[in-house]
């Protein structure tokens, strides 16, 4: 933008007022986020804790390295809690090809949920990446905490910073949030 010196003496206020309108927009544009952000009570959660695994049944598909658990699934790892109807465990193999107990990714399928201390996410589906320490949730995702509810399309949880971030579908389906107002 260019400024001419020799009209901000003849139109200085409108001119300013015009600038403090414009400057005003542009920090609200770069202060826009595409998604809404929070700190999990799951941050520092350390990923390496045992992974406790129950289900109604379990089918090894040891060639592929896969282990899926079908049926009022839940995962337990230190005090995080998922269930879900369905969850394919991936894991290293071991030497000589055996069966391996050093997992690194769990896919969940159908009625998932993430229970923390403080918070209760659900949705359609979830990724838990064990080696970045992300949880990824998508569908008709709703976060629950004591202090309100936000509901969106997709949540990624950082487990190491705890950071949750929401997104919205488009801008028809936007991320949406209730909250409690404390009494004075």
């Amino acid at each position: 933008m260019m400024i001419n010196l020799s009209s901000l003496r003849h139109n200085g206020p409108a001119l300013a007022g015009t600038l403090t309108a414009i400057s005003f927009a542009l920090l609200l544009m770069l202060s826009a986020q595409p998604a809404l952000a929070q700190v999990s009570a799951l941050k520092e959660h350390n990923v390496k804790e045992p992974v406790d695994i129950s289900a109604d049944k379990l089918e090894v598909r040891q060639k592929e390295n896969i282990a899926v658990f079908v049926g009022n699934v839940k995962v337990i790892q230190a005090d995080m809690t998922m269930t879900s109807d369905r969850i394919n465990v991936y894991y290293e193999a071991g030497e000589k090809k055996e069966l391996s107990s050093s997992i690194t990714r769990l896919d969940a399928s159908g009625n998932v949920t993430v229970k923390s201390p403080t918070e209760e996410i659900t949705s359609s589906w979830a990724v838990y990446d064990l080696s970045e320490g992300i949880i990824t949730l998508g569908d008709r995702v709703v976060l629950k905490t004591e202090d309100g509810e936000l509901r969106g399309k997709k949540l990624r949880l950082n487990l190491d910073t705890g950071v949750i971030s929401i997104e919205g579908q488009d801008a028809k389906d936007r991320v949406k949030g209730q909250f409690t107002v404390p009494d004075k």
